[in-house]
């Protein structure tokens, strides 16, 4: 659990090794998000009407807009979630992923001492890397049997236009950002076509090299086959004197001294 979502309900006192990262792009900020009445109430399966989901769901989208605005001016972010789950490790816990990790460790060093809500920020490197892994499928599915104490991400809607709305506002803000990411396209671009281009050549070496081979053993058996083949048909001359030589020879054995 803790390599997929960051976070042991054991802490420090967890009998398993915890490798924290010393370099990452996501950041775990605990317990940052400060849930209110309404949300712990929809959190935890409670009744609840439509003036409820409404002020929750109010409170949860200028709590985004507002974070993600604030941590895009230390890089471009990936993506930003906040969990609804309710268990002492993951209760108000807030995940934010750059696109660089440079990004995340200038977050992480302007965040340290910093406050939110009165708290102090509680900011590191976390192993999350894939909010889709980490995240509880029943939750997002249809529903989870664990409720608000599952030990995967149950994470908090948030409207796909508020999401698109920010990230415009961050590309707004830092137009530089923007020009970064096409560089990098570029590049993966560039890089993936010297690839090919690559593959290419070496297929036609391969190519080349096979027609070369084949080339010389159709010329070696050719030989071969001339080398093995049956000798010239002898003309009736040449027989017969063939024949006399061997006559005499045999009557030259016969011949007593």
């Amino acid at each position: 659990f803790y390599f997929k979502i960051g976070a042991c309900r054991n802490g420090d006192q967890c009998n398993r090794l915890h490798n924290r990262p010393t370099m990452s792009q996501t950041l775990l900020l605990s317990h940052m998000y400060p849930n209110t009445p309404e949300s712990l109430a929809l959190a935890n399966d409670e009744p609840w009407d439509d003036d409820m989901y409404d002020r929750a769901q109010q409170h949860l989208e200028a709590f985004y807009v507002e974070v993600f605005l604030e941590l895009a001016n230390y890089g471009e972010i990936e993506d930003l979630v906040v969990v609804d789950n309710l268990c002492d490790h993951m209760i108000g816990n807030v995940y934010v992923k750059y696109y660089h990790e440079e990004d995340a460790e200038r977050a992480l060093m302007k965040l340290t001492g910093r406050f939110y809500s009165g708290k102090l920020i509680q900011a590191e490197y976390t192993t999350v890397s894939d909010f889709r892994e980490a995240r509880c499928r029943a939750f997002h599915e249809t529903r989870c049997n664990r409720g608000a104490y599952c030990n995967f991400m149950h994470i908090k809607h948030i409207p796909r236009a508020i999401k698109r709305r920010v990230v415009r506002e961050m590309y707004d803000d830092h137009p530089e950002y923007l020009g970064q990411t096409k560089k990098e396209g570029k590049e993966k671009r560039k890089d993936k076509d010297k690839d090919k281009d690559k593959d290419r050549r070496k297929d036609r070496d391969d190519g080349e090299r096979g027609r070369s081979r084949s080339r010389r053993r159709d010329k070696e058996k050719k030989e071969k086959d001339r080398d093995d083949g049956p000798s010239a048909r002898q003309t009736s001359e040449e027989r017969r004197a063939m024949i006399a030589s061997w006559n005499a020879e045999r009557d030259g054995d016969g011949v007593v001294a």
